[in-house]
């Protein structure tokens, strides 16, 4: 009877141990799932403001520098979890904080890249209307030139690739879309406004370029 007494409280504390060591497992996958999805959303909301925000301005830029550091911590944060236990939401979670990061970091650079051309451009116009025809003043207007089309070499080649990302982040956003609540995710339409507002402004600072090419009357 003792013998059968110690084996059943035996059997009682071995599936205890196994309930709890269940339950716990439980517990830190419910934690890692919640962690995983609150970088996701953090990052979200940051490339909402982003994209929502047109204007180019000294202040645009600076809070999208900050958003984009704070993407890439999000990442560096879930590239540090142990992930194992939910691998497949961390793998689209790493695609989509990855996009994400990437995008932030062209669209700082177009908004950087537009403000120092547009700083070029009203340069040289200010140099090619101060027209005194001397030897120094052609010299400066050819590094005023040069650096127009510096700065517009720079500004179009962050806008193709920013395009280019916008373009893939629906994909991105497909593969994180089952684990998380649709609210985090960015509508299709503000996306697409964002692609516009990019391939109009391309366009624009192309018209400019262009433009400013019939001031240059020497030779």
């Amino acid at each position: 009877m003792q013998s059968r007494t110690r084996i059943i409280a035996i059997g009682l504390v071995v599936v205890g141990a196994a309930i709890g060591w269940w339950g716990y497992g439980a517990h830190q996958k419910s934690e890692l799932r919640k962690t995983i999805v609150g970088l996701v959303a953090d990052s979200a909301s940051r490339m909402r403001e982003a994209l929502a925000t047109p204007a180019d301005s000294p202040e645009t830029t600076r809070r999208d520098e900050e958003h984009a550091a704070a993407v890439e911590r999000n990442l560096a944060q879930l590239k540090g979890l142990a992930a194992a236990r939910e691998q497949l939401l961390a793998d689209a979670a790493d695609d989509y904080l990855l996009t994400s990061r990437e995008i932030l970091k062209r669209v700082v650079e177009s908004r950087r890249y537009r403000q120092m051309l547009t700083e070029s451009l009203q340069a040289l116009t200010e140099h090619m209307r101060s027209d005194n025809r001397t030897g120094a003043w052609v010299q400066e207007a050819v590094k005023a030139r040069e650096r127009v089309n510096k700065d517009h070499r720079g500004y179009a080649a962050a806008a193709a690739a920013l395009d280019k990302l916008l373009l893939s982040f629906p994909d991105s956003q497909k593969r994180i879309a089952p684990d998380v609540g649709p609210a985090v995710l960015i509508d299709a339409t503000a996306i697409e406004a964002a692609r516009a507002r990019v391939v109009s402004a391309a366009s624009q600072a192309e018209a400019e370029v262009a433009k400013s090419r019939q001031l240059e009357t020497f030779r």
